[in-house]
């Protein structure tokens, strides 16, 4: 008779204790979901930016041996070496060409000279000309070693040439520009 009169008195308390349990164990999961997914994002954008980095220094660093390994002086304002700032017509516009939104793929492809290394372990997207390296070299301004002025000959000096190098990384919408300054005698 005591047993029966204990059993009347539950009114189920376990059952919404343990849904209530169910529902926040259920939240916490779709929770860790999604934050695994965004960290996942995370680290591919971290990859592709890596890449876009490292393609651009390779850009970098092909545009300054072809430089220091130039027999003669190079030509300024015929490709690959460029008048300083002969890429930004505007004086006015204090903002640098680089930085310019009209520089998309299509005029890299166009005023700069392409990059013929490949990078171990990555691949560019379906081989897209546009996402491969590219680099500009620009001719800074000459510094004489003499003060002597006058003569036939071309005064001894160092040329100072800008390199800056663009690349891409593998989901196309990772960019990096890089620059460099080098000096040349020749």
């Amino acid at each position: 008779m005591n047993h029966y009169f204990l059993y009347q008195k539950q009114s189920g308390v376990v059952l919404i204790i343990s849904l209530i349990m169910l529902v926040l164990l259920t939240l916490i999961g779709v929770t860790s979901m999604q934050v695994t997914g965004l960290e996942e994002k995370m680290a591919g954008n971290m990859k592709s930016n890596n890449l876009a980095f490292q393609s651009a220094e390779t850009a970098l660093r092909e545009g300054e041996v072809w430089l220091a390994t130039s027999i003669a002086e190079p030509a300024v304002d015929t490709a690959p070496v460029w008048g300083f700032n002969a890429m930004d017509p505007n004086s006015a516009d204090s903002t640098p060409w680089w930085f310019d939104t009209i520089r998309n793929a299509v005029w890299w492809n166009a005023n700069a000279v392409q990059s013929g290394a490949t990078l171990q372990g990555f691949e560019l997207p379906l081989g897209n000309p546009n996402n491969k390296p590219h680099h500009i070299i620009e001719f800074k301004y000459f510094d004489s070693d003499t003060l002597v002025i006058g003569t036939n000959n071309p005064p001894p000096g160092i040329n100072y040439y800008q390199v800056t190098a663009k690349g891409t990384g593998a989901n196309g919408q990772s960019r990096q520009l890089v620059q460099s300054i080098t000096a040349r005698r020749f």
